[in-house]
């Protein structure tokens, strides 16, 4: 059993098939890498037209595998070096291959799966159920599978910001206008036929950044108009951030120098970056709060043991000021009836108003 299974069809194509094993999810970690690295390999004593990348997980991919990445330390870095190295090679060496390559979203794509789906010249989708995007900068790292040197590429710098340095998520009708997307369809059927029916129509294919004279959406760094916002960018950054926050600002530090460089070079000045903030203690409490402890608290692990799970459908809050007015709003808006109590029905109406307050601004 392996991360990647290589199949071929009867048109000649290629199937990628990610399945980890004894997993739900598939992840980007050492195993991953050595199957997608061996795949990619086999291809170039295979006869083949195309390549389509699918799962046959309920989703398409998650991220990296933050247990190895929280490990990471200065002294055992050039692990994570190496597998970026590997990783990033066998993608580029699919998306330059003058084959066409396909990628079918069936669920979620973040993180690093949708850094694979990048390096894919064709993205299909189905409608529902998929969310896509780079979060990688909420828990303190940036993009390191080339995602944060594609996006910027295909989007342009300022297009990209909101995406890499806030992890901002979308679905993917955003996606298709956002021109990321290709094609949309309902069935897990229809992702399968358009990807094989694409590959059939394109024999040869080329990422738009790859085709001599493509120029990047709003220019490179010493374009007049990039020029201009580009001084005020990390200091803005440096605002909202307060300098506690190093991701950001290495993601804009990626997106601007990698624009200057060629492909292979951008990818390269990524990883170094990458792997410097999956160094650091930073990423590591990040990590170790929002993610290994938050997962603990959701399963359960603060619960009382002589305590069984049930479903509340009415809370009482005594006291309607602060933090009782955010409790009755955060519990109202699960579907949670709310009944607040406090010293006279003129305190309690005030509590109440509040999330009244709230909800009008979003209507």
């Amino acid at each position: 059993m392996t991360s990647v299974n290589y199949e071929k069809d009867q048109n000649n194509i290629v199937h990628f098939i990610f399945d980890k094993p004894n997993a739900s999810a598939n992840l980007m970690d050492q195993e991953f890498t050595d199957a997608f690295v061996a795949a990619v390999k086999k291809l170039q004593h295979d006869d083949w037209i195309g390549i389509v990348m699918r799962s046959n997980k309920s989703t398409f991919f998650a991220g990296g595998n933050l247990e190895d990445l929280y490990k990471t330390t200065h002294e055992n870095a050039h692990i994570l070096n190496d597998m970026l190295t590997r990783i990033k090679s066998a993608m580029r060496t699919l998306e330059t291959s003058g084959k066409p390559v396909v990628a079918c979203i069936n669920g979620a794509a973040l993180g690093g799966g949708w850094e694979l789906a990048l390096a894919s010249h064709y993205r299909v989708s189905l409608n529902q159920g998929v969310t896509l995007g780079l979060p990688e900068v909420t828990l303190g790292l940036l993009p390191g599978g080339g995602g944060t040197v594609r996006m910027t590429r295909l989007l342009g710098l300022q297009a990209a910001l909101p995406f890499l340095t806030e992890g901002r998520q979308f679905k993917p009708v955003q996606g298709k206008a956002l021109g990321l997307i290709n094609e949309i369809v309902d069935t897990p059927e229809q992702l399968l036929d358009a990807a094989v029916n694409w590959i059939k129509e394109n024999p040869s294919a080329q990422q738009p950044y790859d085709v001599k004279g493509y120029k990047i959406p709003g220019g490179k760094p010493n374009h007049p108009a990039m020029a201009q916002m580009l001084p005020i960018a990390p200091a803005m950054m440096r605002q909202k951030t307060k300098g506690t926050l190093p991701a950001p600002e290495s993601i804009l530090c990626v997106m601007v120098e990698g624009l200057q460089v060629d492909m292979d070079s951008a990818l390269r000045i990524e990883s170094r970056y990458f792997i410097e903030l999956a160094c650091g203690q930073i990423s590591k409490n990040m990590i170790g709060t929002l993610w290994f402890q938050l997962n603990e608290i959701k399963a359960g692990a603060a619960r009382p043991p002589s305590f069984e799970k049930e479903q509340v459908t009415k809370l009482g809050i005594l006291g309607a000021g602060m933090m009782g007015a955010g409790i009755a709003y955060a519990s109202a808006c699960k579907g949670i009836e709310v009944v607040l109590k406090d010293v006279s029905v003129e305190q309690a109406e005030k509590g109440k108003a509040y999330s009244q307050n709230l909800l009008d601004r979003k209507v």
